[in-house]
C-alpha cells in the first residue's frame, strides 16, 4: 500500500541529497506537509535532523568550499 508520508520523506531528503532543494526549502515543505496533516511530527523531526546532519551538503568539504585559485 502506498504511504503518503514515506513517500514525502524519501523525496525531500533525496531532493536534497542531489541537490534539487536548499535546506530552507526542505524545511518549509516539511512545515507546509506537516501543517496540512499529510506527515507527523515524527517525521517532520527526521526530515529536519537528516538536513541538519547533513550540512553543508555530504561530499562536499572544505576543499570543495573554497573558490578556485588562479
Amino acid at each position: 500500500m502506498f504511504n503518503l508520508s514515506d513517500f514525502i520523506e524519501e523525496n525531500l531528503t533525496e531532493g536534497y541529497l542531489n541537490r534539487a532543494f536548499f535546506k530552507n526549502q526542505v524545511k518549509i515543505f516539511a512545515l507546509n506537509y506537516l501543517n496540512r496533516g499529510q506527515i507527523e511530527q515524527e517525521c517532520f523531526d527526521r526530515i529536519t535532523k537528516f538536513v541538519e546532519e547533513n550540512e553543508p551538503y555530504p561530499e562536499e568539504t572544505e576543499e570543495d568550499l573554497e573558490p578556485p585559485e588562479e
